[in-house]
């Protein structure tokens, strides 16, 4: 790499790598007595002999090894180019050798390689490539960052205070961003944030991460203790410390951390024992010194040994940081995680308000602080009006006292939406018997937040604060895409309020692009929720809304490409709830102007993966809404064939995504779906759902927890049932029928509220019925079925207003019917009996029949794979000719 000074050290010296190194001879000493504790295993690294071994194949996938830059826990780390001469380009190969590495290691290497891969921001580094060796070895890609530690880098430009905050708030960037993809670092260091020569910082080193996946918890399953045993202590939160439960509060303690040291050029306790108790004793006792106060004169940290900087003083005099930096400071660093920042968003903005000399959420809000930060962004006005401030002084202080509690709203409301709405609702989500909780704090918001909302006048600002609360809310509350209480009327008439506030502020002077964005996305959010519930025509009301304003904008702007994606997004929403309704020629119309504008994104850039995923998404709409149309089967199924081809080649380019192969795995079932309605491609279809299968039990051995893909297992294992009973192969289609009732089951047993997994149960039920009817077995036949009907009406008394799940019962009610026809038609049984069965058979038939023309009579569509009126008519009307003969009979 090119010298910029004479004393600045290779990227591969300053940092082990662009991956993560499980230990660091630099922040993470071999303490005494504790070396579990920060993970310093060095004797897990690669020997002379395995590395001399790998050098001897210094080709990994299609990259060349160059030289080995770091070895930590995990593995090794290269530098490597490719080799194929596809192009130049230097990359950093992290690499897990299978013969030294516990189940537990390998876990925490796919944790990591997850998480990479869901990550996407400027400030992060990132995951390019993936694969296995020829040992069976896993490896993944990543981009080589040529950079300085964000601490050195600091001193060895000179960056002033201000220059350093505002580095630093790039890094928060990064932070929040992995927060809000449910991602805690855990590990926030200097040497894990590299800055480039052009000043770019880069977040590194994601190997103990935590992922809080819906279900709660680790996603690799890791103990609490084991986590904490990797950390970097001098770095670590209390929490961690103890073994506590870890939040985001810990990343934006670290951060406080890393913040201290890059305005003072220490940390912040005092630790001269390199031994572990006097390290956790100084981090969990020890009151950190106010950064404008530190004045140590040692140059070298005793705990670890790293040689600290004896310029940052020099470059950020004291002066700079009394007061509201001490606070800010301090504040993201208190003991208590619940009296820190409740976000690194929050965090940042404090440093903003700072810059910008307005008051700081971290100082004690008095109306002296207040008034003297307005002077100091007011010098000029304020020193020509002085006299008239004289004699207007009770004016002005009236106003101060006005602004302080404009402000004072202001931040309340921000509190409440991005600390207790997110921090303590997430917090106790997933607790078992939290409902009543949550329930309460929602309804304590909205009292506060009505309440808020006839004070607040015309603060613009104030709002915009509300409409997004009141989003946030309304969330909680009901929204379908996220973890929410089941309280769809709740969530419309908190959107409700949001929309009524946000159009109020894009009919404003000072409303902006931004506003406009803000209100389309809770008429979609309307939206989505009102086509849940059935509402189909409102719910297209609202998208189409969402669509105008989207419309406005590109047409403003039309080279911008998140709002044409956003747009995108609001056709393939209007397509799905045209086809809800019954329209689905004007669905598969919506889908054709969404394929437009992802199609053109694509032409745009064909390296943008994100982009040519969402094509597969639209290929796969289209598809669908073309085979429930029954009118074009041929052109759904070459629909799918071209998602299926988009999704395998973002699957080779991309081994080790777990998204890629799910989407692979949808595509052949959609495939399979398609092809089973025809009689001659029924083997084809079969052929599929073979092929999907192991996608599935490949992504759910990879993660055991996930219930989502143990139900694809079962979807598929029942899909291949129903196809093998219908090509004759009875004796197969049960074990694989029973395998699908197995793993849902267990499902269903862990999670009684998962209701995809039991309304999949209830069609696995239905399927095993059948086959039971068809093969003789009478009791196995009546209790499979009556064990699908049972679910099925639960799920629908429970959730009336879901039309799906109101189908679903149609569906349970009529496949019960089928199984009393299967007995009357199959069995040597007396004429009465028989006629009893295909009594039973007309009558839930006709229950499911009802059903199903009340979902149509009120405009709610439900996919024809649960059945049609039409469908149950004609076997209604078989049925009934089957009673009319055997009464007939009995009279003669």
């Amino acid at each position: 790499m090119k010298s910029e000074t004479g004393n600045k050290v290779k990227a591969e010296d300053t940092l082990q790598s662009a991956v993560t190194l499980d230990s660091n001879t630099t922040d993470s000493p071999n303490l005494e007595g504790t070396t579990a504790l920060l993970a310093d295993a060095p004797t897990l690294g690669l020997s002379e002999e395995e590395q001399a071994e790998l050098m001897h194949e210094p080709d990994i996938g299609p990259y060349r090894i160059i030289r080995r830059i770091g070895q930590g826990g995990m593995g090794a780390v290269y530098l490597a180019a490719r080799a194929d001469d596809q192009y130049q380009k230097q990359v950093a190969i992290k690499l897990v050798r299978t013969g030294m590495g516990s189940d537990f290691v390998v876990r925490r290497f796919r944790n990591e390689r997850q998480i990479l891969a869901s990550l996407d921001h400027p400030n992060i580094a990132r995951l390019l490539d993936g694969g296995t060796t020829a040992d069976g070895s896993p490896y993944f890609v990543m981009e080589y960052i040529e950079g300085k530690q964000i601490n050195q880098y600091c001193d060895d430009h000179g960056l002033s205070t201000t220059e350093r905050l505002k580095l630093f708030q790039k890094v928060c960037s990064a932070v929040h961003y992995a927060h809000q993809n449910l991602v805690i670092h855990r590990d926030i260091k200097p040497n894990n944030i590299l800055v480039t020569a052009d000043g770019t910082p880069k977040l590194l080193d994601f190997g103990i991460a935590k992922l809080l996946n819906p279900g709660g918890g680790d996603q690799i399953g890791e103990q609490t203790a084991t986590a904490a045993g990797m950390m970097t202590p001098v770095y670590a939160s209390p929490e961690q410390i103890r073994g506590h439960s870890v939040t985001t509060a810990s990343d934006v303690y670290s951060l406080g951390v890393l913040l201290y040291q890059l305005l003072t050029g220490h940390r912040p306790y005092r630790i001269t024992s390199p031994l572990a108790h006097e390290i956790i004793n100084a981090i969990l006792e020890q009151e950190p010194e106010k950064p404008s106060t530190v004045s140590r004169d040692e140059a070298n940290d005793t705990a670890t040994g790293e040689r600290l900087s004896a310029s940052t003083r020099r470059l950020v005099p004291a002066s700079h940081l009394k007061g509201d930096i001490d606070n800010i400071v301090l504040k993201a660093m208190r003991k208590e995680p619940e009296r820190r920042y409740s976000s690194v968003d929050q965090f940042s903005n404090d440093i903003s308000r700072h810059l910008e000399g307005r008051p700081v959420i971290a100082r004690k809000d008095t109306l002296l602080y207040r008034s003297a930060k307005f002077i100091k962004r007011n010098k000029a006005a304020m020193l020509a009006a002085v006299l008239i401030l004289i004699t207007l002084v009770g004016g002005i202080v009236a106003t101060n006292i006005e602004r302080a509690r404009a402000e004072r709203r202001f931040n309340d409301v921000r509190k409440l939406a991005n600390s207790f709405m997110f921090e303590f609702h997430d917090a106790i989500e997933n607790l078992q018997g939290s409902t009543p909780a949550r329930e309460l704090l929602v309804t304590r918001a909205l009292e506060y937040l009505d309440g808020l909302a006839q004070e607040g006048g015309d603060d613009i600002s104030l709002q915009r604060e509300l409409a997004t609360a009141y989003q946030k809310v309304g969330d909680v509350q009901g929204n379908p895409l996220d973890s929410n209480l089941g309280d769809s009327s709740g969530a419309l008439e908190s959107y409700g309020k949001s929309i009524a506030i946000r159009e109020a502020v894009v009919a404003s002077s000072d409303s902006t692009a931004e506003d406009r964005r803000a209100l389309a996305a809770v008429y979609a959010l309307r939206g989505t929720v009102l086509w849940g519930r059935g509402d189909s025509e409102g719910a297209l009301e609202n998208h189409r809304k969402a669509q105008a304003i989207g419309e406005a904008l590109l047409a403003e702007n039309p080279d911008d490409t998140e709002t044409a994606r956003t747009l995108w997004s609001g056709y393939l929403r209007i397509g799905y709830a045209q086809a809800q309704s019954g329209d689905i020629q004007a669905g598969v119309e919506s889908f054709n102007k969404g394929r437009a504008i992802i199609e053109r994104l694509v032409a745009a850039d064909p390296t943008n993966a994100t982009a040519r995923r969402d094509m597969a998404v639209n290929y796969s709409a289209i598809g669908e809404a073309l085979v429930e149309t029954g009118e074009d089967l041929r052109g759904g199924i070459e629909y799918f064939h071209k998602a299926l081809v988009i999704d395998q080649e973002l699957l080779k380019a991309s081994p080790l995504d777990a998204n890629a192969m799910n989407n692979v795995a949808v595509d052949y079932s959609n495939l399979g779906d398609a092809m089973a309605r025809d009689k001659s491609t029924l083997a084809d279809a079969l052929e599929a759902y073979r092929k999907g299968l192991p996608i599935a039990e490949a992504l759910a051995a990879a993660d055991p927890a996930d219930a989502k893909v143990q139900r694809n297992i079962a979807i598929f294992n029942m899909r291949i049932a129903g196809l093998l009973a219908e090509l004759g192969n009875k004796k197969e289609a049960l074990p694989s029928a029973l395998k699908a009732i197995a793993v849902l089951e267990r499902i269903a047993g862990q999670d009684a509220t998962n209701i995809y997994a039991q309304g999949a149960l209830v069609l696995s039920y239905n399927e095993v019925g059948l086959l039971l009817a068809k093969s003789g077995d009478a009791a196995g036949a009546l209790e499979n079925s009556r064990k699908g009907r049972t679910i099925a009406e639960a799920l629908s008394t429970t959730n009336p207003a879901n039309a799906e799940l109101r189908a679903l019962l149609a569906s349970a009610y009529a496949s019960f019917g089928r199984a009393h026809a299967a007995l009357a038609s199959g069995q040597r049984i007396s004429e009465a009996k028989q006629l009893e069965h295909w009594r039973e058979a007309r009558n839930w038939t006709q229950k499911g029949k009802d059903i199903f023309t009340d979902l149509r009579d009120k405009g709610a569509w439900a996919s024809p794979s649960y059945g049609s009126p039409e469908a149950l008519a004609a076997e209604i009307a078989g049925y009934d000719a089957a009673i009319a003969k055997l009464e007939s009979a009995a009279k003669r």
